[in-house]
């Protein structure tokens, strides 16, 4: 038995108690229909105030054309599918859209908004489902799965490994049609309002190539290098310690000279080899072969191959003739300090007692500020790495098989379009105009006896157009060949 309560003439509605609950519910009219629904509290007032609530949305809905009743996207979705499937049997939209269609609608949209009402998502909803649909398969629900089953269009059902990587570009474009065109129809049944959606864009991926150097960069870098070996010995700098004590030193010691010359050694090693700086401090002289025994010859005689590991790879490497003279300055300072010739276990990069040196990265940095080079154009720090960039750029520049630049450098294609062949376009001019190459030349200039003969000619010529049978004209061509045979 219902317990009504009386409401003034002009409510809208009428609030109601069903037997069993002390809740308030509700009860309006509007566009033809009687409508009932719970308030779910017993307080009197608090019911009156939801209830208006309710109405004045409800009426704004009836007058914007939308359904009174709240959908959920599941069932959007469900009707939806219908629709699809029944204008393909019609042939009113493509064969595929039936088989293709359905299960992504089922995983991602329907799997991310479930049974919130169509009429409640907004174009921010939308946005954080592209990001939730981004890693699906990689730490989102799909992460759990281990296959997934797959229709083709001749019936025929298969599984396949779930994917492990963030849903392509491409992937969310054509996705994004299928839910642009599911919220449109939603539009059209009066379900919800036509919304905004956002549109899959690529953004920018920041700039995040290696520095490396231009070859007048290099050049000069490399003579700031051999400049500051060879400042002057007797410069004097004064230091002053933090207890009060000053006193002085000369600029450049022996022991900062032959540290420069190992920092110039290693410029002049990586630059001509492509290595790793990982792979640099590994190297004894045990992986270098072919430059023990050829070392005493000229240096066009001298030859080195380097067998490198690092960074979890191991390979062989054919450095340029540039990197022999800087193992021989290496050499030499290794006898120079231990008194003996470097065995097959002791590094080539090593301090003048002989331990490993790990890094060179503040001794470079003072060089790089020194040359004015410690940045590039974009602002980015220059490294060691620069100098593997520099090599990979001047053997593309050079015409070399990127094939052959990457065995040689043991890394993939894509890594080196990806981070080391971006090739100053000036380097490969020549290369960049095929079967031009004459329009480079000087023209040669013709003397005046050519000029003369070329005037006769055209003169000989207009004579014959015209008609004239003056022979004058041709009788000097005639004098003037004959001349030019008896020579």
């Amino acid at each position: 038995m219902l317990q009504r309560v009386p409401e003034s003439m002009n409510a809208p509605f009428q609030l109601f108690q069903r037997e069993g609950t002390r809740n308030w519910s509700m009860r309006y009219s509007l566009g033809g229909r009687q409508i009932k629904k719970s308030l779910g509290t017993p307080d009197y007032d608090a019911a009156v105030q939801r209830a208006n609530e309710i109405y004045h949305e409800q009426n704004y809905r009836q007058k914007q054309g939308l359904s009174l009743l709240q959908h959920p996207f599941c069932e959007v979705a469900e009707e939806f599918i219908e629709k699809v499937c029944a204008e393909a049997e019609r042939g009113e939209r493509s064969h595929y859209h039936p088989t293709f269609w359905p299960p992504i609608i089922r995983r991602f949209p329907v799997g991310y908004f479930a049974d919130k009402a169509i009429d409640l998502i907004t174009t921010a909803d939308v946005e954080r489902y592209l990001e939730w649909r981004k890693t699906y398969w990689t730490m989102g629900p799909g992460s759990k799965i281990d296959k997934i089953a797959v229709k083709r269009e001749d019936g025929r059902v298969f599984s396949r490994p779930a994917p492990r990587k963030v849903a392509a570009l491409a992937t969310m474009k054509g996705e994004m049609v299928i839910i642009r065109e599911l919220f449109r129809q939603a539009s059209r049944w009066g379900y919800c309002k036509s919304l905004e959606l956002p549109k899959v864009e690529a953004r920018k991926k920041p700039d995040n190539r290696r520095p490396g150097f231009k070859p007048e960069e290099y050049e000069k870098l490399a003579a700031k290098s051999i400049e500051r070996i060879n400042e002057h010995h007797s410069k004097l700098k004064v230091i002053k310690a933090k207890d009060g004590r000053v006193w002085t030193q000369k600029a450049v010691t022996a022991g900062i000279r032959a540290d420069r010359v190992r920092l110039h050694a290693y410029i002049e090693l990586m630059a001509n080899s492509g290595l790793r700086p990982t792979e640099a401090k590994n190297l004894t002289w045990g992986d270098i072969s072919l430059f023990r025994e050829t070392r005493h010859l000229p240096l066009y005689q001298q030859d080195a191959r380097l067998a490198v590991h690092g960074k979890g790879k191991h390979g062989s490497t054919v450095p340029l003739y540039g990197a022999l003279s800087a193992l021989g300055m290496l050499w030499d300072l290794f006898v120079h300090d231990m008194g003996r010739e470097p065995e097959d276990q002791d590094p080539v990069f090593v301090d003048e007692k002989g331990n490993r040196i790990l890094s060179f990265k503040k001794s470079l940095n003072a060089l790089l500020i020194a040359a004015g080079l410690e940045k590039d154009n974009r602002g980015i720090r220059r490294t060691s790495y620069s100098f593997r960039h520099f090599y990979i750029s001047q053997m593309l520049a050079n015409n070399v098989s990127v094939h052959h630049v990457a065995r040689n450098t043991r890394t993939s294609l894509a890594m080196i379009d990806k981070h080391y062949a971006q090739v100053n376009t000036e380097q490969i001019k020549d290369f960049l105009r095929p079967g031009q190459e004459d329009y480079a030349k000087e023209p040669v200039l013709l003397d005046d006896d050519a000029y003369d003969e070329i005037n006769l000619l055209e003169k000989r010529i207009e004579e014959l157009k015209r008609g004239r049978k003056d022979g004058s004209t041709e009788l000097q061509i005639a004098q003037r060949y004959a001349a030019k045979r008896e020579r």
